[in-house]
């Protein structure tokens, strides 16, 4: 029986959530129950994800817009860039020309369609987080008899080897301190070991050569790299929750207590091991060849 699983996504800033999510809408060892984008602006970030579905013919498949901004008070510089959707939203190209078909939500936000998916399916979802996790805590504050009814939580997001706050984790720390500490089974798939997969040039002309998707997708991409021109290509983060979710050998996982620094200062944000946090498991290595073969095959047939 397929893994159910149920995506919670920013696709829009970097290109490897729409890169994951196509490879997950092709596994036939998963069950994609539902969709849900966080993060302003998250409506159009979710148009992104319906476009996908619809190239995919796959639009049985619930999509819904969540919480636009982090339970912690933002910054005035973050106030300030917000509406730069030429930052936030860098390849919505990939969304255009607009449809109504790819109108979000329905009557239901994301908080609402994770909560009815849980309960729906108690004990048998497992929670994908690619995304500040702004959704999920929101979704355990609202309704807390929820936590006894998520199967796992897989989240792309922390790093306990260097000294980096990344930004799943660190964007709203106080929602990744929620759903830390919720008491659900979670793995983290840390930034140093995720990216480690990386599509290079050649790949991504491949991929642009496969269909109408594929060369839907490598304009994606030009449009995106611009942006983030540090990066070598997509660096596939965001992969890690989806492959585990139905294979555990692809990555090495470590249990480890892990909390989230909440206090003022700079390590805000990080993820530290130590102390009497939660045990949570952490990644500390990945085959990414395997990895990187085993996408390359699916999307490309």
């Amino acid at each position: 029986m397929p893994t159910r699983i149920l995506i919670d996504t920013d696709p829009g800033q970097d290109i490897d959530d729409l890169l994951a999510i196509w490879f997950a809408l092709l596994r036939p060892e998963l069950d994609v129950l539902a969709i849900t984008t966080v993060t302003w602006p998250s409506d159009k970030r979710a148009r992104l994800i319906k476009r996908l579905l619809r190239y995919l013919r796959r639009t049985e498949i619930p999509v819904a817009a969540g919480m636009q901004y982090p339970l912690r008070t933002m910054g005035a510089h973050e106030s300030a860039v917000k509406q730069d959707h030429a930052t936030l939203v860098n390849h919505y190209g990939f969304a255009k020309p607009e449809d109504s078909q790819d109108d979000p939500n329905n009557g239901s936000d994301a908080v609402d369609l994770i909560i009815r998916t849980i309960e729906a399916h108690a004990g048998d979802v497992t929670l994908c987080c690619i995304a500040p996790l702004t959704n999920i805590a929101t979704a355990l504050c609202r309704q807390p008899g929820i936590r006894g009814k998520i199967k796992q939580i897989l989240l792309m997001g922390g790093e306990t080897v260097l000294n980096r706050r990344e930004h799943n984790i660190a964007y709203d720390y106080n929602a990744s301190q929620i759903v830390l500490t919720s008491g659900v089974p979670i793995f983290m798939g840390t930034w140093d070991v995720t990216r480690r997969f990386v599509l290079s040039k050649e790949d991504c002309s491949t991929i642009g050569n496969h269909g109408e998707l594929g060369a839907a997708m490598s304009q994606a991409i030009a449009d995106w790299h611009p942006v983030q021109n540090w990066k070598p290509g997509p660096v596939m983060y965001d992969i890690f929750p989806i492959i585990h979710a139905y294979d555990q050998s692809y990555y090495t996982i470590d249990q480890k207590p892990v909390q989230v620094e909440t206090n003022a200062g700079p390590s805000r944000g990080m993820t530290v091991v130590g102390g009497d946090g939660p045990k949570i498991g952490v990644t500390t290595d990945m085959r990414a060849d395997a990895v990187r073969e085993l996408y390359l095959k699916t999307i490309l047939g």
